[in-house]
């Protein structure tokens, strides 16, 4: 056998040779703690909203006042012009009391456009903030799943963000009973007193038996929660249940998750309904007493018919403001327990600690033009792996697993220690998780493939995909198969085969526009004579590229291989005359870490392109990782002993 040189790759155009000077990014700061009382300060008065709150509050006030007055004027106009039959006093006091309707009407009107506006900028301004946590560089130590997140990024934001109604219905609701209790206490002392004694002890013993509602809310948003994420875990992995036909088991799971949900609601509805109707009973009995008192008074001749009436329709009128007084601790509590989740999350310590800015008395390190793109020293390994600018190095793990973590180190998405990976000279501490993932894309291995057109998922919008990217990748056959890149690939890429979309995630990290790229084996669902043409396009590629993977078909197309398996320290250069690809009955054996013990090697055959990603992957992952001879893990591939009994990398036999 015979090893030659590689051919030289096209110059790295567009990669300067030395990085943009390191700087401490924004997102790299330690994130403000946001205590509960600050997150309800953002909903009501961040960014100029108290005034407008503040208007609007006084707005609904204006709207309870002329409420409470239409009964009172009802009173005075029995008294002064229906007792005395006094017709221009008639017509005098209905003039009032119209333009009392009307101002009532035109408060609520402009109050409650308003209070819109206030309602919806405070839960966009929650809603970002959550969102600015969730996708923070440096990570949470403890991550939401899909379904916790999107219940506090929707639930608990509205629900935290409904304070600013509170605040003005319950102003507002106050006003009606000072404005009552006012009017009673000139009617009669002791049925003012009445009003405003029974108003304290409604609040009181409300108080008391709101105490449990806290936590009771707090259990059915997070039962609501964990409901939410296993309904998510299922659709995001439906055709993963499908071929294990596990339909049986992942529907017990979200059941017992939803009864879980559904006991946690009831018992919180029971909880609001049991306070509610406390309330009314307690508001209905007060009033009951007030009615028959003034009812005596009348008969007295303590207060004038006009005056019973107004009671009376001030008692009507009350009975549900006091109601809604005994709501007001249900409707704060359940408020908090929003609050102390989205304060949790917002608190919860970062994964990644933050990157030195200037302001900490070190000087920033410029790059080095004469550094490599990429220095990784691999945790257990002697030797760095070394990426020049322009080059297309291939990186064996010694596990499958083993490249997600791989891909997760080089994309700053774990705790790094300082000097194990270095950027143009530059550490990636220094830099910062923000900057480093702008210098280098490290997508994961899952990628999401979100709802729109091709287009949409490829590049930025006003942009062009790079026809030499669309080649390289085999992208543009796809392109060509659903009609056009303006083409729906359906929710998350439903519409594509699990190849087409590997081809799709592959082309989108060649756009990142980072200067180097890292694909986490980037083929495991792609047939082999197009993961062949996409070794050789990757290889035209000027991009900078780190290919982690395990096959030989995109090995034999790299300037240099790095085998990180247990037995391999070393770098072996091997080029693409000394391996040819899977078809060739000569082959070498290519550098590979040893079969995980849990998958056994296939007898023959490759991933179907439109087979599931996850079983695609474990089928040729198995298969890859099981090919080469590594007894040696130093030696010049071309050097190596023939194994005819054992499969070349993807399952096609010698």
């Amino acid at each position: 056998m015979r090893t030659t040189t590689p051919p030289a790759r096209p110059p790295a155009a567009g990669h300067p040779a030395t990085c943009p000077e390191p700087r401490a990014p924004e997102a790299g700061r330690a994130p403000e703690p946001a205590s509960v009382q600050a997150l309800f300060r953002t909903a009501l008065v961040r960014d100029g909203r108290g005034l407008r709150l503040g208007l609007t509050a006084a707005a609904f006030m204006v709207h309870q006042l002329c409420e409470a007055l239409v009964p009172i004027l009802v009173g005075v106009v029995i008294d002064r012009a229906l007792a005395p039959s006094d017709g221009p006093a008639l017509l005098g006091w209905l003039t009032v009391l119209a333009g009392v309707f009307t101002l009532l009407s035109l408060s609520y009107q402009r109050a409650s456009a308003a209070m819109v506006t206030v309602y919806g900028h405070g839960e966009q301004a929650l809603r970002l903030r959550t969102m600015a946590r969730l996708l923070d560089p440096r990570s949470l130590r403890r991550q939401p799943g899909a379904g916790e997140a999107l219940s506090l990024v929707s639930s608990d934001t509205y629900r935290v963000a409904g304070v600013s109604w509170s605040v003005v219905q319950q102003a507002s609701t106050v006003t009606a009973i000072l404005t009552a209790s006012v009017v009673l206490l000139l009617i009669s002392l002791p049925l003012g007193a009445g009003v405003i004694a029974g108003t304290v002890l409604v609040l009181l013993v409300m108080r008391r038996i709101s105490m449990p509602l806290e936590a009771r809310g707090l259990a059915e948003q997070s039962s609501a929660a964990r409901a939410g994420d296993v309904a998510t875990d299922m659709i995001t992995g439906l055709r993963v249940v499908t071929g294990m036909n596990a339909h049986a088991e992942a529907a017990r799971r979200y059941r017992v998750a939803s009864q879980a949900s559904r006991r946690g609601a009831v018992a919180a509805a029971r909880s609001v309904l049991t306070y509610s109707c406390v309330s009314l009973l307690l508001s209905g009995l007060f009033l009951a007493v007030l009615a028959t008192v003034s009812g005596y008074l009348a008969l007295d001749g303590g207060i004038t018919i006009g005056q019973l009436v107004t009671v009376l329709g001030l008692a009507q009128y009350l009975q549900g403001s006091l109601a809604h007084v005994g709501t007001f601790a249900s409707n704060w509590l359940h408020k908090r327990a929003s609050a102390r989740r989205l304060s949790d999350l917002i608190n919860e310590p970062p994964l990644i600690g933050a990157a030195p800015g200037p302001g900490d008395g070190r000087p920033e390190k410029p790059a080095d033009a004469t550094a490599p793109a990429l220095l990784w020293h691999p945790p257990g390994h002697d030797e760095p792996v070394r990426l020049e600018r322009g080059e297309l190095v291939g990186v064996v793990p010694g596990r499958p697993s083993s490249a997600r973590d791989i891909g997760d180190r080089l994309g700053y998405r774990v705790p790094l220690a300082r000097g194990e990976l270095l950027v143009s000279g530059v550490d990636a501490v220094e830099l910062g998780p923000e900057r480093v993932r702008e210098l280098i894309a490290a997508p994961p291995h899952h990628g999401a493939v979100f709802s729109g057109t091709l287009r949409s998922n490829l590049v930025p919008p006003g942009s062009d995909p790079d026809p030499a990217v669309l080649r390289a990748t085999m992208l543009d056959d796809v392109i060509e198969d659903i009609g056009g890149d303006g083409s729906d690939v359906g929710e998350r890429g439903r519409k594509l085969s699990g190849g087409q979309r590997q081809r799709l995630l592959m082309a989108r990290a060649l756009h990142s526009g980072a200067e180097v790229v890292v694909l986490d084996e980037p083929t495991t669902a792609v047939d082999p004579a197009t993961e062949q043409r996409i070794a050789e396009g990757l290889r035209a590629l000027p991009t900078t590229t780190l290919l982690v993977t395990t096959s030989g078909i995109l090995l034999s197309g790299c300037d240099r291989v790095v085998d990180l398996s247990a037995e391999a320290d070393n770098t072996v250069v091997i080029g693409p005359d000394a391996v040819p690809g899977p078809a060739s009955a000569d082959a070498p054996h290519t550098p590979s870490g040893p079969a995980p013990t849990d998958a056994p090697h296939p007898a023959s055959g490759t991933a179907p392109a439109d087979a599931p990603d996850a079983a695609s992957d474990d089928a040729s992952g198995a298969a890859s990782a099981g090919a080469p001879d590594t007894a040696s893990g130093t030696a010049p591939a071309a050097d190596r002993p023939e194994r005819p009994d054992r499969p070349e990398p993807n399952g096609v036999p010698r």
